[in-house]
């Protein structure tokens, strides 16, 4: 198995030392630039869960500790890895959004090079480029900007990296780092071991377990002594919303048809050429390619992932689409170049030249296409910052305010927040999901309550309270859309 190992190890690096790394480094580098160019674009983008993120990491580096409300110490954090990445980073670099934004652009480009070695390594250093210019303009992912997703892809490229060159002892690193980022993860490690058992007919080397179960059993203990708990709590929340019943019915992590809207300014047309280059090219790669069996484990990778999100009923986020399109990439750019032998073989002669050039053209169209719904400047929802500005202008500093999304309201605004859907406060989520919508006012007491008007099915109970007599509207509150619920027992702000 050692030999095995070196020999996979050298083989690797004379093919790299063989292009030349002088010549493959500056040119990765430079099909990154579009991609550094729309993350700069995007720098102001703040996503609402990103947030809840930072203002964990902001309370820690103000020495409050690794929570979301002072002394209250509840585990909402999805990606300890992440978490304590941003952290470090926000040692050196002051500005917590810019922190985000640098560290999603980095784990972005890190995993379409890794992605781009790992399934193009035949392929010509131009094909490698052209699918990290690719991936680096495609609109979906400065969408997941500020959450530990791109982490997460580049975690996934850097496992089945380490698999196919018979790293094994990285591979076990990067494993345990992998389930760190999101425990989702997990369903590829368990489909590279099957695969390993498989075909080596015997259980891995145990050597290569001990660095990912110290890197487990390091975070597990950790939650246990700081938190009092060994897993997370956004974990179960999840499950608790999606039981619920009102972010959806039946399978709802099949209702993707929002994404058309959102990620693609409903360019149908768009779509489906994507959709149709991808088609073709996965079909060329399960049946036809050389390295087939890497398929495949994609492919058991995705069902195991997706029966996790369908069948637990979790809420349709866009970020956990992640590794969809990641990999659709992949077989976009292998139906390009699928399209473009069937294309020289069809246009020959004077027409050859022309048939060689039209699926370059047809590239650059995609990437137009991509850089120009990635190019549209986003911010944060304005409305939420703005209400949390509003907040620590006319409420008192000790002020408990409860709102359903806690993210933005809660960066911006420098007070209490209880969490109605339960992500940062116990309790609330099982509460949600039982849909006993008015119970959490039994166990929490909010100086205000944030609704939407009309309210929406999850603040049931606090219209209940206000039809109760136990809050009145404050009548300085003038947001459109939204109202503020003032406790009639809280004293003047």
């Amino acid at each position: 198995m050692k030999r095995r190992e070196a020999e996979a190890a050298i083989c690797a690096s004379r093919r790299f030392a063989g292009e030349g790394a002088q010549r493959v480094l500056p040119i990765y580098l430079l099909s990154c630039l579009p991609l550094f160019y729309l993350a700069w674009m995007n720098r102001h983008y703040q996503l609402d869960d990103a947030l809840i993120y930072l203002r964990y990491v902001r309370n820690f580096l103000d020495g409050q500790g690794l929570v979301y409300n002072p002394d209250i110490y509840f585990n909402g954090l999805t990606s300890p890895l992440y978490s304590w990445l941003v952290i470090l980073a926000g040692v050196l670099i002051e500005n917590l959004q810019t922190v985000n934004i640098l560290l999603a652009a980095f784990f972005h480009a890190a995993a379409l090079i890794v992605f781009a070695e790992l399934f193009f390594r035949t392929r010509s250093l131009a094909v490698r480029g052209v699918f990290i210019i690719l991936g680096g303009t495609f609109p979906y992912f400065f969408l997941i900007y500020g959450m530990e997703t791109p982490l997460f892809l580049l975690m996934i490229g850097l496992c089945l990296y380490c698999y196919y060159r018979a790293w094994y002892f990285w591979l076990g690193v990067f494993a345990g780092l992998l389930t760190l980022t999101r425990t989702e993860g997990i369903f590829l490690i368990a489909v590279l071991l099957a695969d390993y058992v498989i075909r080596q007919r015997c259980l891995p080397d145990y050597r290569h377990l001990i660095a990912p179960i110290l890197l487990v059993a390091a975070n597990l203990a950790f939650n246990r002594g700081y938190y009092g708990a060994y897993l997370p709590a956004t974990g179960s929340a999840k499950i608790w919303q999606g039981q619920s019943g009102l972010w959806g019915e039946g399978w709802l992590f099949l209702h993707v048809g929002y994404l058309t809207d959102w990620v693609f300014a409903s360019n149908r047309l768009y779509v489906l050429t994507l959709l149709l280059l991808v088609i073709l090219g996965f079909i060329h790669a399960i049946w036809f390619a050389k390295y087939r069996a890497r398929h495949w484990i994609v492919v058991m990778f995705l069902l195991l992932y997706s029966c996790f999100f369908i069948f637990l009923n979790i809420p349709n986020y866009h970020w956990y689409y992640a590794p969809y399109f990641m990999f659709a990439l992949v077989y976009c750019m292998e139906g390009i170049g699928v399209f473009a032998d069937k294309l020289g073989l069809i246009l020959q002669g004077r027409l050859s030249s022309l048939g060689r050039r039209l699926p370059f053209l047809f590239t650059a169209l995609l990437i137009y296409w991509g850089a120009g719904f990635s190019s549209a400047a986003r911010g944060a929802f304005t409305p939420y910052k703005d209400i949390g500005l509003w907040l620590n202008q006319h409420t008192a500093q000790a002020a408990k305010v409860a709102v359903v999304e806690i993210g933005t309201i809660g960066w911006y605004a420098d007070r209490h927040i209880i969490d109605i859907l339960g992500l940062v406060n116990p309790l609330n989520a099982r509460f949600i999901g039982e849909r006993k919508f008015a119970e959490w006012l039994s166990h929490y007491s909010p100086d205000y309550i944030l609704i939407h008007d009309p309210p929406w099915p999850h603040e049931a109970g606090a219209v209940a309270a206000q039809d109760a007599g136990r809050f009145a509207p404050d009548p300085r509150f003038t947001f459109a859309g939204y109202a503020l619920l003032r406790s009639v027992d809280a004293g003047k702000p």
